[in-house]
């Protein structure tokens, strides 16, 4: 395996919010037009990609239960590329995202290019995350963890007029029943949510309203994370 020079990627120097909305008897072009018709004057800013995440949590799922929870302090872990859900894998990242209540952070690592195939499982994953310039408390703070989620989503990205608020739209999303033992990635879930997302600083906050509501979005909590795990594991909500 190749070892890519790594570095802390998308560090954030401070906090940011994260707000969701879930359209409800909209299409995708639907939201398409109102985002682009809005008083904020979103515009787009890359061409749409698909976005894969590996989830990995403790047996007891103890992040999912956190998240369920609204807990003040939160975490995720998960591995994070673009592109191709199947195959070789490159430029991926492993991400550790901090939530407190709205807002959030988090550190993001390259990882060494891999494959991922039906021989993929948590030594394979642990591997590779041991491979990569990971520091040690936070191969401390993961060890024993384990695979449990895999998705993949269309993301389209959008800002506004000022620059300063970043919005997404996520569709075409779908879950992947992922474990240590023969993942042939037949077993997933196709949602028919879409998803849109206003990510700002905190320094502009006082803003934020304004641009919020300049879309006839309700905004709701929602993670892909739990919805997915409520696909495949027996849980308590």
């Amino acid at each position: 395996m190749i070892k890519t020079k790594n570095k802390e990627y998308t560090k954030l120097d401070t906090f940011r919010y994260e707000r969701k909305f879930k359209p409800e008897s909209l299409s995708i072009r639907q939201i398409e037009n109102i985002v682009l018709g809005s008083a904020a004057f979103f515009r787009l800013i890359y061409h749409p990609r698909y976005v894969n995440n590996i989830y990995i949590d403790t047996p007891e799922l103890d992040c999912f239960y956190d998240n369920l929870m609204g807990k003040s302090q939160r975490k995720k872990y998960r591995i994070r590329w673009y592109g191709d859900i199947m195959g070789h894998i490159e430029g991926a990242i492993f991400e550790i995202k901090e939530k407190s209540v709205y807002r959030g952070t988090k550190q993001s690592f390259f990882l060494p290019e891999f494959d991922l195939n039906e021989n993929f499982t948590n030594a394979e994953c642990f591997k590779i995350l041991t491979n990569a310039e990971i520091p040690l408390d936070v191969l401390d703070e993961i060890a024993g963890m384990e695979l449990k989620l895999l998705n993949s989503y269309k993301r389209t990205y959008y800002k506004d007029i000022t620059g300063n608020f970043r919005l997404t739209i996520d569709n075409d999303i779908r879950y992947f029943n992922i474990n240590d033992n023969f993942n042939h990635f037949t077993e997933f879930v196709n949602s028919k949510d879409n998803i849109v997302e206003i990510k700002y600083d905190e320094e502009h906050n006082d803003y934020a309203s304004n641009v919020i509501n300049s879309l006839p979005f309700r905004m709701t909590r929602n993670s892909k994370y739990i919805e997915g795990i409520i696909n495949f594991y027996e849980v308590s909500l």
